[in-house]
């Protein structure tokens, strides 16, 4: 699968994948019982690694133990909203060469027959992949489906398009 993602551009202007930003966006997208019960759940792995290594007094590996409970507490909240934040506009980077339609610089074989377009979830963002095995695979915008579903009727109208 190759995704198109979206990079935040920080303060010297290098793009980065979204780090921080995303863990503090699916801690908000968490609603109040979900949050509690997300800081029990953390709470009560905490307390029980805690708890299994104090006998032995071995700190380095109770610290070991802490640290892959908050990464994966982190990366958990991070995949919540990761596919919104991934997305970018479709629309720029489509275009028609030599009567063929082409996404950035990649360029949709004379093959393809078909292809789907759906949405991630209620929210979004919608995808569009091209349906074989492995195929290529775009995150875009919810709001840009219905104008990229045109686009591709108009400019191609020998692929079939499968909605999800």
């Amino acid at each position: 699968m190759n995704l198109l993602n979206y990079r935040e551009k920080d303060f010297r202007g290098d793009v980065k994948a979204p780090g921080l930003s995303a863990v503090s966006a699916g801690w908000h997208s968490l609603s109040t019982s979900g949050k509690w019960l997300f800081t029990l759940l953390c709470g009560l792995l905490i307390t029980a690694c805690i708890v299994s290594q104090w006998p032995e007094r071995q700190a380095s590996i109770t610290g070991l133990y802490l640290l892959a409970i908050l990464i994966a507490a982190a990366n958990y909240l991070r995949s919540r909203v990761l596919p919104l934040l991934t997305a970018r506009s479709l629309l720029a980077d489509l275009s028609v060469q030599d009567s063929h339609i082409a996404i950035a610089d990649f360029r949709f074989p004379a093959s393809v027959q078909k292809l789907v377009l759906g949405q991630h979830s209620k929210k979004g963002p919608a995808f569009l992949q091209l349906a074989w095995n492995g195929g290529q695979l775009w995150l875009f915008p919810l709001d840009e489906l219905a104008q990229v579903e045109q686009f591709i009727r108009q400019h191609a109208p020998q692929i079939e398009i499968i909605r999800e």
